[in-house]
């Protein structure tokens, strides 16, 4: 066994170790653990960030600075918190620290599977919300607390997402200006655009990851975009994967590749900012933030450059689909000795009627490290000071509270601007039929075991097809693999929860 498995193998043996003992252990009650407290009489919880606030300061705060806003914080909250710095990406160190003597008493759960996850590992949170936690109940609209529900409609965490429109199309207005060109609305339209901006510079091209093209482009060929969707031949309701139109996207995608529109290392792992950097990248069809935030950082260098957002229709409508809201949320862990104090510092954090507190836990210490330009009813205005050596431990975002306000920082005004205008205009991009549906992903996972194996061949061949690697002649050599590997098994799973939710 090498190396890399033998890891796999011990950290899956953890986890199930940790989930069961956590399955054991009696859930604490709200005020449960009082005990542990700081010298000043304080509960201490232990906060692990995972929330992606951190991906770009991963070298942390000044320590000394950091003391000095954990003690505010501490003093305004009631609460002192501690917190973990990730290490590393990944829900690996999450199950490591559920498994260590280590305390932690909250952390986010991954999008990819959100809180159904850990839901032997996590605490309802209904009552503490009740008793801690109306300043959350009152920011987060109600229809956001749906998909953090058990089925026996209990609360299981605090939602991390909204449906946003993250995956939209972005051209390089400064090159357009400079070709004599409009910005392009139709799939034709994007393609000359590329082919003129491979004429003006040859090293130009299209960015994106293997994770967002489908996302960016997918809805622009099938009914549905990416999403499930309900055959009517059938009533099923059926992965993306196996809508109309998918052969033609991909395709699509294929001739992109053979035509040089794709970064080379588009499938593979790279450094967004240094692909950046290279000043090469005339369209971006991915995350949004690697625009907002990773532009102002290199503008500098990439001289007069300018994006454009754009919305592109392909033969079946939007190219883009919406990110429906994930089951993702901040969950409370069975280890937690001060339940309550983790709403109540949450609670303070989402402070209903100031952002004043949200503004200590991005920036630090007020008048000091960040104070208001302007706070006149919603214009709410805040400028920072950059090198303060704060850099956002104890920030745990929700896009429901990052819209309240904007800053003058240069490096992120352009981004929080866009949190609370493009970013939730949900109608150029193409809703998934079932994106209120609050799925849960692990009895989905548990109902289809081969429910890995599928995701890992659709993950692998995909990227074959579109590079060219796998003939499009094997695409329904394709399609019957994926029904050995069980599809039809998922497409019963996600239809039967589909029926009972929806009443169907």
């Amino acid at each position: 066994m090498n190396k890399v498995r033998a890891y796999q193998v011990l950290l899956l043996l953890l986890s199930t170790l940790v989930l069961a003992a956590c399955a054991a252990a009696p859930s604490p009650t709200p005020d449960a653990g009082s005990q542990s407290a700081a010298s000043d009489g304080q509960p201490v919880i232990h906060l692990f960030n995972n929330s992606g606030t951190l991906q770009f300061d991963t070298g942390g705060s000044n320590p000394d600075v950091l003391q000095r806003v954990e003690d505010l914080i501490a003093e305004e909250s009631g609460v002192r918190p501690v917190v973990i710095v990730p290490s590393e990406p990944g829900a690996d160190q999450i199950n490591l620290l559920l498994g260590s003597s280590d305390p932690v008493d909250m952390f986010q759960t991954p999008t990819s599977g959100g809180w159904h996850d850990y839901a032997e590992a996590i605490i309802p949170i209904d009552d503490l919300l009740a008793q801690h936690g109306q300043a959350l109940l009152s920011v987060i609209p109600e229809a956001q607390w749906e998909i953090m529900k058990n089925a026996d409609g209990q609360i299981m965490g605090i939602p991390r997402s909204t449906p946003t429109n993250p995956y939209i199309t972005w051209v390089r207005q400064d090159w357009l200006d400079e070709l004599g060109l409009e910005v392009p609305t139709t799939l034709e339209e994007l393609e000359a655009v590329v082919a003129a901006f491979k004429e003006y510079n040859p090293d130009a091209m299209i960015g994106t990851t293997s994770a967002n093209i489908m996302w960016s482009t997918l809805g622009g060929f099938t009914p549905n975009g990416m999403s499930n969707w309900l055959d009517p031949a059938d009533n099923m309701v059926k992965p993306w994967i196996m809508q109309p139109g998918v052969r033609e996207w991909i395709t699509k995608m294929n001739e992109w590749w053979e035509n040089g529109y794709f970064f080379a290392d588009t499938f593979t792992q790279y450094d967004a900012p240094e692909l950046f950097r290279t000043c090469n990248v005339g369209v971006w069809m991915g995350w949004y933030s690697r625009i907002t935030l990773i532009t102002p950082q290199i503008e500098s260098a990439c001289e007069g450059i300018q994006w454009t957002r754009t919305s592109i229709s392909g033969p079946m409508g939007y190219m883009a689909t919406v990110s429906p809201q994930s089951a993702s949320g901040y969950v409370v862990t069975r280890k937690a000795e001060n339940p309550g104090a983790v709403i109540q510092f949450m609670n303070w954090v989402y402070d209903a009627d100031s952002v004043r507190n949200q503004l200590i836990a991005r920036y630090g210490i007020p008048e000091e490290m960040w104070w208001f330009v302007e706070s006149e009813g919603d214009n709410i205005v805040v400028d920072r000071n950059a090198d303060s050596g704060y850099v956002s431990e104890y920030m745990m975002p929700n896009l429901n509270v990052e819209i309240r306000y904007s800053v003058l920082d240069p490096a992120r005004a352009w981004h929080n601007e866009y949190l609370g205008t493009a970013l939730i205009s949900l109608d150029d991009a193409k809703m998934p039929f079932d994106a209120g549906v609050p799925y849960n992903l692990s009895r989905i996972n548990d109902e289809v075991p081969t429910r890995g194996d599928i995701q890992r061949l659709l993950d692998e061949q995909i990227v074959l097809f579109i590079t060219g690697q796998r003939p499009l002649e094997d695409w329904d050599a394709f399609m019957d693999e994926l029904s050995r590997a069980g599809i039809e098994t998922w497409s019963e799973a996600i239809t039967a929860q589909y029926n009972a939710l929806t009443g169907q």
